[in-house]
């Protein structure tokens, strides 16, 4: 869009939605800093995605400067990026960059270690390190073996669990190491000394990542200078969740800078305080960065009787709380919020199967209309009700499963995975619209064809056509098992190229995403076609089709469904709760807040008792929500 093209402020209205909220145009056209305070349903993906292109699209963003969207989970940032050019011209929105925190700050170390002192500087190449309980009794076996003998106890005691979160993510890198004065300092030099030192390559988790990213703009005032000049605007999204080390790189990057900031998010929904994640972001913020805090007050989700009781719980969290309106349609006149309460598991779980059944036939609904919540150990809760929900004629599927590295969750969104399914969908049928739109564009891009170039299209079609017809002579002689869907996989990777695909995705670029999908994905499909009899069925089963997700509520955020059953609210799945326990009130509102037009909550006896957790029940029993004893 050239300059003659752009749209005047005043004359930009929304795309691909009817409108925005009073307030939440106050802040889109807001040029300061920004803290936009969203409860859910409110469409805060939405809103940045309708920020990013009114920025675009009237030129407030001047070209060549892009705008920075950071996230904290990589379906959200895929979400957010997609929203974006199915909003705005193509050479805008290529303006527009979508990472999650971890993609960024490792995007940075992985292109500048060398410009860290030698002493933080790991090896290249380094491994990502997820630690285990292994690995964490080896480095506290280490750091007493050279700790002071005074410190020995105290670092003895530690919480091994909890270092991660609440020491490391919570102290800055000194631009040089100095000798430990405490058994803090001592337990963090040792970290870094096995992480970077005696690991060979380094072993690096991301907290780490986080720390040395930030650590690298404050030693390096033109990769600072870089970045500061490439972005005008930053989006963080989910803001509630910002751990320390994220916080201090934001700070360092933008603080300051002729950047505008704008973070979105909850204090509701402050569950990852376990995680590390601050509990003062927002205000932090507002009084670093000088942010305007703007309230959106609509919830586009939920139906009024569930925004009602949201109300009640959030009161229970910030007594100032103010009223969010539904701008939902109720589909249900009764019934809206339930408890069941059931004397012993199966039980409990047949009649949710056969409840299920009934409402789905009756509502006319579909599988994935409904979610299964659960706290923790989601693969517990599949082993249990696998079995009873398949005698009621329903699947399950646990997407909060890994396969390989990577979760369900993340392949059923990644852009390069859905370029694959749908080539595989292609080569099954001849008739699949969707599939050919994202096959054809995906190979366009690939090959870097403009979408004016007429014979680069043509040619481009030519090449996917030929393909896809070696494709379908293969799938048709090879029914599906674990080694001809790994083949299958494999001749979709090699025509796409994978050297293509990490040079053209700004996220794949300098860490190993790429391989880490390929792996999961075909890992995926190999386990669906080795259950499946035909093609179709296969890649039906890798969707998900006709499977009610079984998920924990940290996985749920951001998603929605029109009915939600949370199984075990009960002291054993809540054994950390306290009556009044900020994190918890924000899980227990995350699980309800998902809910389109119903959300049950269960108890069973014989899963525990509930008086850690009677706090949560009197809160439903403040809002008018009654219990039925349903065996």
């Amino acid at each position: 869009m050239d300059f003659a093209r752009r749209v005047t402020a005043d004359d930009w209205t929304p795309r691909g939605i009817p409108g925005l909220e009073p307030a939440a145009w106050t802040a889109l056209r807001s040029t300061g800093n920004t803290s936009v305070v969203a409860g859910p349903g409110a469409g805060k993906t939405e809103f940045l995605a309708q920020r990013a292109v009114y920025l675009l699209e009237t030129g407030i963003c001047r070209p060549p400067h892009r705008i920075l969207a950071i996230s904290f989970k990589t379906d959200a940032a895929a979400n957010l990026a997609k929203r974006v050019q199915e909003r705005c011209p193509p050479e805008l929105a290529k303006r527009f960059s979508s990472f999650t925190f971890d993609a960024l700050t490792k995007s940075l170390v992985d292109r500048f270690a060398n410009a860290l002192p030698s002493v933080w500087r790991p090896t290249r190449p380094y491994d990502v390190l997820f630690p285990d309980k292994d690995y964490l009794r080896e480095f506290q076996r280490g750091a007493i073996a050279v700790a002071r003998e005074e410190w020995r106890h105290e670092i003895g005691r530690l919480d091994l669990f909890r270092f991660e979160a609440d020491v490391l993510g919570n102290s800055k890198l000194p631009l040089v190491a100095a000798k430990p004065a405490s058994a803090r300092e001592l337990l963090l030099n040792y970290w870094w000394a096995m992480s970077l030192k005696h690991a060979q390559p380094s072993k690096l988790t991301f907290s780490c990542l986080n720390r040395l990213a930030e650590l690298l703009l404050r030693c390096s005032p033109n990769i600072l200078a870089a970045l500061r000049s490439t972005y005008s605007f930053v989006f963080v999204d989910e803001f509630q969740d910002t751990t320390f080390a994220q916080y201090d790189f934001l700070k360092s990057a933008f603080m300051g800078s002729s950047a505008s900031v704008t973070v979105v998010g909850d204090h509701k929904q402050r569950i990852m305080l376990w995680a590390g994640a601050r509990s003062d972001a927002f205000e932090q913020l507002e009084a670093d960065f000088g942010a305007q805090r703007v309230p959106l007050l609509f919830n586009f989700r939920s139906s009024p009787e569930l925004v009602r009781v949201q109300h009640v719980v959030a009161t229970a969290m910030d007594a100032g709380a103010i009223p969010t309106q539904s701008q939902a349609v109720a589909e249900l006149d009764k019934d809206v919020v339930q408890v069941w309460s059931s004397s012993n598991r199966q039980g409990e779980a047949e009649y949710l199967a056969t409840w299920i059944a009934m409402d789905m036939a009756a509502r006319k609904k579909q599988p994935r209309d409904y979610a299964l919540l659960v706290r923790q150990k989601a693969e517990v809760f599949e082993r249990e009700l696998l079995p009873l929900f398949a005698a009621a004629g329903l699947v399950i599927r646990n997407e909060s499963k890994f396969v390989g590295k990577v979760s369900i969750q993340d392949l059923l969104v990644d852009d390069i995975a859905l370029v694959v399914l749908a080539m595989l969908r292609l080569g099954t049928r001849v008739k699949a619209p969707t599939a050919w739109q994202t096959a054809s564009s995906a190979v366009e891009f690939l090959s870097g064809v403009d979408s004016a170039d007429a014979l680069g299209t043509r040619s481009a079609e030519a090449a996917l056509e030929k393909f896809l017809a070696e494709l379908r002579t293969f799938l048709s002689a090879n029914p599906p098992t674990q080694a001809s869907a790994t083949a299958a996989v494999d001749k979709v990777y090699t025509f796409l190229g994978m050297e293509r695909i990490v040079r053209s995705h700004v996220r794949y670029q300098r860490n190993d995403m790429a391989q880490l999908i390929r792996e999961g994905l075909t890992i995926h499909v190999a386990e669906c076609a080795g259950a499946t009899g035909t093609w179709p069925a296969c890649l039906d089963l890798y969707e998900g089709a006709d499977q009610i997700p079984l998920l924990t509520v940290h996985k749920s955020k951001g998603l929605e469904y029109d009915t939600i059953a949370f199984i075990g609210l009960d002291d054993k799945s809540w054994w950390s709760h306290t009556p009044g326990n900020p994190e918890g009130l924000a899980t227990f509102f995350v699980a309800l807040s998902r809910a389109k037009q119903r959300a049950v909550f269960m108890f069973c006896n014989e899963r525990g008792n509930r008086q850690k957790v009677a706090d949560l029940y009197q809160l439903l029993t403040y809002a008018g929500v009654v219990e039925t004893v349903v065996c």
